[in-house]
């Protein structure tokens, strides 16, 4: 009888440990839900897996076609596509559009509201660089500014 009560609380205390650790883990984990990407000027409202289209500019430029993403798990999403630019000449609605190679690495897993997000973005441009740019390369953070809504800064 003793060792039954024994064994009894031992699993108890077992069973409580990975309830837990269970609760104290983010809600994506728990679930197994794949990390989401928040896709242009709409905040938290707009998640996405593996989207086809990153749109970083507010009048739509620049804009990246992510054709093939060939990782997204945990720790990074990589893709390949076209980043398409609006030279804004005479300005952005009668200027002309180019196209440039693009590789894209999200990365800087973060947590709202129980999912998993990536909050960094790197983009590499081989041979080209944004207006304004030092490098082909080019790193944005997805962080709350000024207001309440986050965008890509």
């Amino acid at each position: 009888m003793k060792l039954n009560k024994i064994i009894a609380a031992v699993a108890l205390a077992i069973a409580s440990t990975f309830c837990i650790a269970a609760a104290a883990m983010p809600a994506s984990a728990t679930t197994g839900m794949p990390p989401v990407i928040y896709n242009g000027g709409f905040g938290w409202n707009s998640p996405q897996v593996r989207p086809t289209w990153i749109y970083i500019g507010e009048g739509g430029s620049p804009i990246a076609h992510t054709s093939h993403w060939s990782t997204w798990n945990s720790k990074a999403g990589r893709s390949t596509g076209t980043l398409v630019t609006n030279n804004c000449i005479p300005d952005c609605a009668l200027g002309s559009d180019s196209n440039h190679k693009l590789y894209v690495t999200l990365s800087g897993l973060e947590h709202h509201d129980g999912r998993a997000y990536y909050s960094v973005m790197t983009w590499y441009t081989p041979g080209y660089r944004l207006y304004g740019q030092r490098s082909s390369t080019m790193t944005m953070h997805y962080v709350r500014h000024g207001g309440t809504q986050p965008g890509w800064i």
